[in-house]
Order: C-alpha cells, then structure tokens, then sequence
C-alpha cells in the first residue's frame, strides 16, 4: 500500500517524460489522456451547457488544452478558445490540433462560466512577454473560475518564483506528479486547490521519478484503531503542561482537540489557575506528585500551549523535559526555551511556525524557502525529532525520510489557537499508539480537513480555533469510510 506520492522538479518531470517516449511512450497519446483526465475534473465542477474560455499556449501545454476543449465541446459545453500564437509559431501537432477545433474566437471573458488555463507549462521561467502578461492580468480580473492545467501560468515549476505574473488558479490539476514549485515561497497562493492526474507515464517511469518531497495519498491512510474493550485509560491517555493567567485558553484547546480526536482521557496542568474547564478535562495546580502519578499512565505528553516565558517556566522545563519518556509534543513557549537547552528530549514532535523555527535555528535561516527547508531537514537530521513546520502549506519532517508536505487547509486557519489545536490532535494519535511521524502527517491532515469543514460552515473569514474542534467529526469520518458514499 503506497500512502504518498511524489513531488518532482520540472527538469524532472521533463525527464521521466523524454524517458518515457525514448522507451516508446507517444507524446499524442500522452496529450489525449490528459485532455480527456482535465475534461472529466471539469465536469466535477461545472454543469454542462455552460461555456468556457480556453487559453492556448505554444507547446505541449497548449496541446493539451486544445484536446481538452475537443472533449468539452464532445461532453455538452460550450468551449471558446483563445489561441496566443499564430499559427506558425505553434508545433506541427498543435497547428493540426488548433485546425480540428475552428475558427478563434473574440478575446473577451465576460461570457464565461470558467477559465482553463492552457498557456504556459513548468518550462515558464523569466519575465512574462507583454502580451501574455495582459492575458493573465485579464484572466485574474475576471472573477472566474480558473482552472490551470499542470502549472499555473506564469508559476516556476522548480522555484515557485513569479518573476512578473501568474495565473492564480482555483483548481491545478497536476499532471504525473505534484511540481516543488508549488510549495515554496508564496506560491501556494496561486495554485488554489490541487488535483493530481495520471497522463499515461508507465508504473516503470513513474518508479523511474527522483522526488524532492512526497504528498500524502489520505484515502490510504488510517485513524488508530478502536476496539470494544477499550477503557479510558486504555483508549488513550494524554497528559498537558501549559497555559497561564495571561493566556488561559490555549491548553484548553489542545486538550478539547485531543479528546475530540479519540483520546480517552485528557488531564492539564498548570503552574498556575487558568479557570474553569469544559466538564470532560481534568485540570490540576501542578506538584510533583501529582505529575508523576499522571506520568504513570499516560501514553503522550503535550507542552507549551499557552505557557508563558516566566523564570519558573524556564526552570520547570530544564528540570523535566529531559525526564520524560513519553512520546510528547513540544509548541508555543516551550520551543522558545527549548533552542537554549544542550540536551534534548528524545521522542518528540516539534510543532513551530517559521518564525519559531528560525529561533530553534539559532537565526540562521537561510532567506530563500529551498535554503530554509534544506535546513529544517539537517535540523531533523542532527536533532533526530520529528518536526511540523506550520505554515501554508505545513511541511513534516522526520528523519532519514524524504520531507511531507499537506496541501489541504483553508486560508481561515490563520487564527488565534489553531496551532494549539494542532497540537492537541497530535498528541491524542499518539496516545493511541500512533508513531511519531504517522501523528504527525496525520494530525496536520485532520487539522486541515477540520479547517476546510469550518471554513464551509461559516466561511473563511468566520470561523474561530473553537470551531474546528466542533469540525473534527468531519475530518475523522474522511478515514472511517464516509469519503466512500
């Protein structure tokens, strides 16, 4: 059972191509199928009758948009294309595809239903020529659906660099393989919602792909398993030290998120009072005894949400991380402490933003992204931790492992309490028995399939850290069978 998939350079995925057509592949048969893959996706989203305007490109990416269009048109849609080259500018198959298809049409968007994007592929590097630049300006201004075949236009497929413009699509479907650039930088932020689709390539030349990064493949991956006999404690016992007067609310959080992600039992301590407590918490002043009769049962432990930088915080962590022997989740404050200690706890989940993880660093983050998460995997490598660096999208680190990345999410996450979430759905996995990379790769997908669940309940804009806790349900039914139905 393969759980991930890979994610590839464009000079890779150039490659494995020419690999693929040197052993007898045909690149017209590679452009038939994934026109026809890009024509069945649009029909998931748009009703038939309505009309789209095709952008068309020069090379193969064009090719493909113009068989695309040739399957719409055959499929009930009304397709207007709008070819950006004359005709001997294109290959001899395009000129032949652009023939089949008949005459241009009017350059003008306000008739569309949706917007496909067939202009330039993970060749694209350098300033956008003036006309194409117009184009995708035009494009972006429409307030249409976009949907990007391969790339978005204009987007480095190996850097993630605009070095003018791109399309900022709402759906890319990814051809082969999900391309690096998507991910670095700000590039995300133009890619919209990611499909990836087989054009043909061979298992052989798929195995025969060098990937820099792999995505999850969720539909075969599994929550921990629940027996009958299950008690309490059995079920998944987790223990939490965060929180203060200043910042009651965060351990709070990670606590209801890692009871309402399967865990049996959630106890919090404090150094000092944080108030009331939902009925199904346990929250205690913390004394030594007391912890290490919690320490006796529990099977994970989670640190720092909300704990404040206070001498007595400091001490209490240089005095007791190094003791713990659970599996444990550090974030928040305790990152904070953490990138001072010589020693470091084994069996950890580290869980900072970029700005955290600048610190755990030492502050020598290199200022473009591949420099940074080249660290961040040499980080993971000395320190062995397992690491979650949260951001859009997260990455997951783990040692002697190619890095994860988690291209679910929506924008509203980046709220108050969402990471303390985060945390809280991570340290109940592996209460469960979940190891730390599986917690890991799989807290960060419930967390962003919860996020999404919020996001369509009361919008982007709308829902608060609360809210994706109540939208757990609809992220753990995804790994329970109901994405089947």
């Amino acid at each position: 059972m393969n759980r991930f998939a890979k994610v590839v350079t464009a000079r890779e995925m150039a490659r494995v191509e020419a690999w693929a057509v040197e052993r007898g592949a045909d690149t017209d048969s590679f452009m038939e199928e994934a026109g026809r893959k890009i024509a069945l996706f649009i029909e998931t989203i748009l009703p038939k009758g309505r009309r789209i305007a095709v952008l068309i490109g020069k090379g193969n990416k064009g090719g493909d948009g113009y068989t695309a269009a040739r399957f719409l048109r055959q499929a009930g849609y009304l397709v207007d294309l709008f070819p950006l080259y004359n005709a001997n500018e294109c290959s001899a198959l395009n000129q032949r595809r652009r023939e089949q298809m008949g005459p241009d049409c009017s350059f003008d968007f306000k008739n569309a239903d949706l917007i496909l994007d067939a202009i330039l592929g993970t060749g694209c590097h350098g300033p956008l020529e003036a006309m194409l630049d117009e184009v995708i300006h035009r494009a972006n201004e429409s307030g249409k659906p976009i949907v990007a075949i391969d790339i978005p236009s204009g987007l480095n497929g190996t850097t993630g660099e605009v070095a003018t413009r791109a399309i900022r699509a709402t759906h890319t479907i990814a051809l082969g393989f999900a391309k690096i650039g998507f991910f670095l930088a700000d590039s995300w932020k133009w890619v919209g919602q990611l499909h990836v689709e087989s054009f043909g390539l061979s298992q052989e030349a798929e195995n025969e792909a060098c990937a820099e990064a792999l995505l999850p493949i969720l539909t075969q991956w599994q929550l921990p398993p629940m027996e009958r006999t299950q008690h309490k404690y059995s079920r998944g016992f987790a223990v939490g030290f965060g929180g203060s007067k200043q910042m009651p609310g965060a351990i709070k959080l990670s606590a209801l998120a890692a009871l309402h992600t399967g865990a049996g039992i959630v106890k919090i301590f404090s150094l000092e009072d944080i108030g009331p407590c939902a009925n199904e918490l346990i929250f205690q002043i913390w004394d030594e005894a007391r912890w290490q009769e919690a320490l006796s049962k529990a099977q994970s432990l989670f640190i720092g949400p909300g704990l404040g930088r206070s001498s007595d915080v400091q001490h209490w962590l240089e005095k007791k991380l190094l003791t713990i022997t659970q599996p444990c989740v550090l974030d928040a404050d305790a990152l904070f402490f953490l990138a001072n200690l010589k020693q470091w706890p084994e069996h950890v989940v580290l869980t900072p933003h970029r700005g955290e993880m600048a610190r755990l660093l030492q502050n020598e983050a290199h200022q473009n992204e591949a420099g940074f998460l080249q660290q961040c995997r040499a980080f993971v490598e000395n320190k062995k931790v397992v690491l979650v660096l949260k951001g859009a999208p997260t990455w997951v680190f783990a040692k002697d492992q190619l890095p994860v990345v988690m291209p679910y999410g929506d924008p509203g996450m980046a709220t108050a309490g969402s990471g303390d979430v985060l945390t809280g759905i991570i340290a109940s996995l592996l209460a469960q028995g979940a190891s730390l990379d599986d917690a890991a790769i799989l807290g960060v997908a419930l967390h962003a399939l919860a996020g999404e669940a919020a996001a369509r309940l009361k919008t982007s804009y709308g829902f608060s850290a609360g809210d994706m806790i109540d939208c757990l349900p609809d992220a753990l039914r995804f790994f329970i069978g109901d994405h089947h139905e």
